[in-house]
């Protein structure tokens, strides 16, 4: 984009040497190319984050479900804190959710 407007500015006719309507008339001509470059570049973006937000949307959903599943199969029981610490205070995460976590952001 910033080349374009470099690109234009340099190939634009001297204001010393044509009407004031003829480079009205060149920059006019370069702002609907320019607004059209934007809008197809927007587009992109939208749909660039679109896509991550729905796939952040669907692990939400899948993470969610395991959680209602075992909720409902009981294998999440209350502990006291000193049963469901590991000696050195690290938790034991599945390397399968780290990697789930890892790739929603």
């Amino acid at each position: 984009m910033k080349a374009m407007l470099y690109h234009t500015i340099e190939q634009s006719p001297s204001a010393e040497l044509v009407d004031p309507e003829v480079l009205t008339r060149y920059f006019a001509k370069f702002d609907e190319e320019f607004f059209l470059y934007c809008d197809k570049e927007l587009a992109k973006i939208n749909t660039f984050y679109s896509e991550k937000m729905a796939e952040a949307t669907r692990k939400y959903g899948n993470l969610r479900s395991e959680l209602t599943e075992a909720l409902e199969a009981g294998l999440v029981k209350k502990q006291p804190a000193w049963k469901t610490r590991t000696p050195l205070g690290k938790k034991n995460v599945p390397a399968r959710k780290l990697q789930d976590l890892r790739l929603a952001f």
